[in-house]
């Protein structure tokens, strides 16, 4: 299979630039900015001081003062708006991209561009240039279906401003050992004292999987509801009890199992 590549100009890119980038960085997002490498994408989210999911975007080094931020169109405006006026507060500033062309190259052998480890598949972002020539390009279902089978919860669909982020599978976001940082209250206070009380599954139907919004049962129960769906395959948002590998669920009369995407990090240790 060749290269396929998806517009990506309606998603949210973001530039940081200033000699306290990384300070000022990390007291705002919930990964550990002393593991951001040069060419290697760094996920991390954005939280209210609630805990709640502002933006999932993955944070790339351009230079030793110079940090690119990429998320997802449905979190961009929120991502701006958390840092429009915190951003005074450092010696460093901040601008929305625009660019006129932005690319999602998925595929093997492919090296130009940034690294984008979401999906099961290689890909790359291309910024301000031509997609590569002879690349097909995918329609946003196809897309959708490729996100989907990877288990990559999508901001808009599978989460939302009302998540948390352990419920939308965000461990590999969160680091557990840097110092404080927006939101790490609940964050912490869910790892070590409890946890939530909802998260995402993959569903396996029999047959075609149900659109978003389908009810799920278990035993007759509902516990939760499908968020995305391509394929036999669904994401769903369940009851923390019932968010067990194998279980049999229906969802619109159709029935489907629930699983673990090999993608997924495991849940973060309280030890």
């Amino acid at each position: 299979m060749g290269l396929r590549a998806l517009d990506v100009s309606r998603w949210g890119f973001f530039r940081f630039h200033g000699p306290d980038v990384k300070t000022f960085l990390q007291g705002l997002v919930t990964a550990d900015l002393n593991k951001l490498a040069p060419g290697a994408g760094l996920p991390a989210c954005v939280l209210t001081p609630k805990g709640l999911l502002v933006a999932d975007c993955e944070l790339y080094e351009e230079t030793p003062e110079t940090i690119l931020a990429v998320t997802r169109p449905d979190a961009a405006e929120g991502f701006f708006a958390a840092f429009e006026k915190k951003i005074m507060l450092s010696a460093s500033v901040f601008k929305a991209l625009r660019p006129k062309q932005a690319w999602l190259v998925v595929g093997e052998g492919f090296e130009r561009g940034l690294p984008w480890t979401r999906l099961s598949k290689p890909a790359r972002l291309l910024l301000g240039v031509d997609p590569p020539e002879g690349a097909d390009f995918f329609t946003d279902e196809e897309f959708k279906a490729l996100r989907v089978s990877a288990g990559f919860p999508w901001f808009g669909a599978d989460m939302n401003a009302e998540s948390l982020p352990l419920e939308a599978r965000q461990e590999a976001a969160i680091s557990l050992d840097k110092g404080c940082y927006m939101g790490q209250e609940t964050v912490s206070r869910i790892v070590f004292r409890g946890h939530v009380n909802k998260c995402l599954m993959g569903v396996r139907f029999i047959g075609e999987a149900p659109i978003p919004g389908s009810v799920v049962e278990r035993g007759g129960k509902e516990i939760g509801k499908i968020t995305s769906a391509a394929g036999n395959v669904g994401l769903a948002l369940v009851r923390h009890e019932d968010a067990v590998s194998g279980a049999k669920v229906i969802a619109a009369g159709r029935e489907g199992e629930l699983f673990v995407f090999s993608s997924w990090p495991k849940p973060l240790s309280k030890a």
